[in-house]
């Protein structure tokens, strides 16, 4: 069997490069001006060649606001465009669409965050922590929540179990036995 060497192989693929024409391996470009390829612009800065475009593509907005813009090698002025004028809108709403949006932000879905439940027990002891509470911290909302055949006290509006948790150990919602930071529905906070 006779397979062609790596050296035969090199001669001849030598010999086929002088051969051909060097134009047939690269791309030829078109735009070549002053001997450079179109590629060796993108890398240098230059005057760009304005394009010809169809009279009727757009139209340009008339104003006097130039914004400059900073080329590689030049300053060009362009102009910026106007804005657009205000848009009016009627809404067309149906009544009773209107009257459930005016539930809804009459009664606004409650928040999800977390609570401090600071006593579980029976009716009667639950009111007087409660009222405990209340005199301690007035400016923290307390809750009593009925659970069969118990009643829960919870006090507070936190939006994250760790905020909850740095108030109990802090000390400032006073010190209870057995608390606990529980997920509860929070108040909104108030807005101001």
């Amino acid at each position: 069997m006779n397979t062609p060497s790596s050296f035969g192989l090199c001669l001849w693929l030598l010999a086929a490069g002088l051969v051909l024409p060097q134009v047939g391996f690269a791309q030829a470009d078109t735009n070549q001006t002053g001997g450079e390829t179109w590629w060796k612009g993108l890398f240098r800065g230059g005057v760009e060649t304005p394009q010809n475009l169809p009279e009727n593509a757009h139209e340009v907005p008339d104003t006097t606001a130039v914004i400059s813009a900073l080329d590689s090698t030049t300053w060009q002025p362009q102009v910026a465009p106007e804005k657009p004028n205000a848009v009016e809108a009627t809404w067309n709403m149906p009544d009773t669409l209107r009257s459930l949006d005016s539930l809804a932000k009459l009664d606004p879905a409650p928040l999800q965050g977390f609570r401090v439940q600071i006593y579980f027990g029976d009716l009667q002891e639950a009111r007087a922590v409660r009222a405990a509470f209340n005199r301690a911290c007035p400016d923290v909302a307390s809750h009593l929540h009925p659970i069969d055949p118990n009643y829960a006290v919870t006090v507070g509006n936190f939006r994250d179990a760790w905020s909850a948790q740095r108030a109990v150990q802090s000390g400032s919602l006073g010190t209870w036995d057995n608390v606990l930071v529980i997920p509860s529905d929070i108040d909104l906070p108030d807005l101001e």
